[in-house]
């Protein structure tokens, strides 16, 4: 957060020396780094830096509602918003706005902040609903800036599947800021877009072959386009010109994981696609690529078609948690969480190498929505944690890792209070802990709030009773991706405890290790992670050329032989399964394991 004098107070990019740059680092105010960061805010109760980081990026909100996207530490001092070409030159500030407005109205319950700003809310919605010219309930990039990618081999794209994912999340926080201003006809309007946005999503980036969502789609160009220098150029060249004569540019990205996060894709589809995300091709040890390492567009020191960006790993992660698919997100988030140790201790950078643990030249070693992207995936995504309708619903449904015997959450902020939350694990029983520290024993000036609980358990757990304060309670039980979740809605007053008696279910883990300077990448990537009646079933890539990977499983069962798996059963509590690979050294590959799963040990 830093005070310029002249401008304001707002947040800021990241900081670094300056180099042999004019400019320190990344010490300008950028919208949409602020932006993605308020969501970092809100899910721990910053609300007043939230609120600073969106009133100052009001205060230069351009006339017909576009948000900037970056501001000058100078830019009082010139016309730095009349005759620069960069506080104007994405188009993804301005949706994200909206967001953020819907994100901090449902965590901090002040409708007064709201209302002072709506006008400036409905600017911005105004003028991102009419970058879509063509009424195919698609925003566009042409003509209202770039949305993720800025320049290199994606560049320029139409309509990226990015953008789509953000207006698909904004038009729900206008409909549900309206809705609580009293305006129904907006509300209703919002609605409508956001339902047509998600069928022209859907049926416009899903390519049904290949099992992922398309980058973008392409406008028309007046000329080729040349690929920039650096590795296989001429592949990359070659591929530049079959994309520009195509309408879609069916590359696969990480950018699906963005309306992924707020879980706007089809569940069977958004399987696939996680599947893509967590493999060795697109997700490195030290994170996620911008695009996958089989495209012939790759180069691993493109800021744009093939560097990792802890936001690309945060994003992923979240977007896996939101789809019951804990070991892809507990991966991506680990690597973001180890990265801490490395290059500026204590910080997270900006971009590394595609290729190798090594941060950029050019890296703001201090970014903020970096740093970001171990808060909000840590809270809302492993923990499941969110606070809505005000404080007045909270939401806590943790994907803990095998090995975690239980975890505690203190002093999470909400508009009704500040709550401690806990997660016990104990042979047949799991404990859910909520309570107000400090509260007295007079609750009238406490409001009620409703727990909505929701905690992951292993597909072949079996649930057998749900108690509230010693009462038995009704439950559902459903399953999501690779979990069960348990599911049931508490009162809270002062605390409650839930108990969850359950036969135990099957599930395994691996020790996150930090991967070491320069490396490249060659950690185990578990895909999928489903114990059923009759078998565990491991969805695994790791390189081939012979090297024995090893996960531990933990379950009250016995395992059985499965082919080219050697099954470890003398190490106490947890049986290893070690396993290789088929195919080159140091490429990855996948594999499907099947291990038999017979009665109780």
């Amino acid at each position: 957060m830093v005070e310029n004098p002249l401008l304001g107070t707002g947040l800021v990019a990241g900081f670094r020396t300056a180099g042999e740059s004019e400019r320190p680092g990344f010490a300008w105010f950028f919208g949409r780094d602020a932006l993605w960061t308020t969501l970092a805010l809100d899910s721990y109760g910053d609300f007043a830096s939230a609120r600073t980081a969106l009133d100052f990026l009001k205060k230069y909100q351009r006339a017909d509602g576009k948000i900037p996207h970056e501001i000058s530490q100078s830019a009082s001092l010139i016309p730095w918003f009349t005759d620069y070409e960069y506080p104007w030159a994405s188009a993804d500030s301005t949706p994200l706005y909206i967001i953020a407005h819907a994100d901090y109205l449902r965590a901090s319950s002040d409708l007064a902040f709201v209302r002072a700003n709506w006008d400036s809310i409905l600017k911005a919605y105004r003028f991102t609903s009419a970058t879509d010219t063509d009424s195919n309930a698609l925003v566009e990039n042409t003509g209202a800036g770039h949305g993720w990618v800025e320049g290199g081999a994606l560049y320029p794209p139409h309509e990226e599947i990015y953008m789509q994912g953000l207006w698909v999340e904004a038009l729900r926080g206008v409909s549900e800021m309206a809705a609580a201003l009293k305006d129904e006809r907006l509300a209703a309007e919002a609605r409508v877009a956001q339902v047509r946005a998600l069928i022209a999503l859907e049926r416009t980036y899903w390519l049904p072959e290949r099992g992922f969502y398309a980058f973008a789609t392409n406008a028309p160009r007046a000329a080729p386009r040349k690929a920039e220098p650096g590795p296989n150029r001429d592949v990359r060249q070659a591929r530049m010109n079959e994309l520009d004569k195509s309408r879609l540019v069916d590359e696969d990205t990480v950018l699906p994981s963005v309306p992924l996060w707020w879980k706007s894709l089809s569940d069977e589809r958004a399987q696939s696609e996680i599947d893509h995300l967590g493999s060795g091709h697109m997700a490195t040890d030290w994170g996620s690529r911008i695009i996958s390492d089989e495209s012939k567009l790759y180069d691993p020191l493109s800021y744009h078609h093939g560097s990792v960006w802890p936001l690309f790993t945060g994003w992923a992660s979240m977007g896996a948690y939101r789809y019951g698919r804990p070991h892809v997100g507990y991966q991506a988030l680990m690597a973001n969480v180890l990265l801490k140790k490395q290059n500026t201790l204590g910080f997270v950078t900006e971009l590394l190498s595609g290729d190798f643990n090594a941060a950029f030249g050019r890296s703001s070693h201090h970014q903020i929505w970096s740093e970001a992207m171990i808060v909000t995936p840590t809270l809302r995504g492993l923990f499941g944690l969110e606070s809505e309708d005000g404080g007045r619903v909270i939401r806590f449904a943790p994907q803990l890792p095998a090995d975690w015997d239980g975890a505690d959450v203190f002093g999470y902020v909400t508009a009704t209070g500040t709550l401690n939350l806990s997660v016990e694990r104990d042979e047949g029983q799991t404990t859910i802990s909520v309570y107000r520290p400090g509260i007295s024993k007079v609750l009238g000036d406490y409001p009620r709030v409703r727990v909505e609980l929701a905690p992951a358990l292993p597909l072949d757990a079996r649930i057998r009773s749900v108690t509230v304060g010693g009462r038995t309670a009704k439950f559902e039980s459903k399953r999501e991706g690779d979990i069960q979740r348990v599911t049931l809605s508490v009162e809270l007053t002062r605390g409650v405890e839930v108990v969850i008696n359950h036969d135990e279910g099957t599930d395994v883990y691996k020790e996150a290790q930090t991967p070491a300077p320069g490396a490249r990448s060659g950690g185990l990537r578990i895909l999928r992670a489903r114990a059923e009646e009759d078998a565990l079933r491991l969805l695994v890539e790791g390189h081939g050329g012979g090297g024995v990977y090893t996960v531990r499983v933990r379950t009250p069962r016995e395992l059985g032989e499965a082919g080219g798996v050697k099954v470890i059963t003398h190490l106490g509590r947890d049986v290893m399964l070690a396993f290789s690979f088929d195919g080159p050294e140091g490429i990855y590959a996948r594999r499907e394991l099947v291990i038999p799963l017979k009665r109780a040990r």
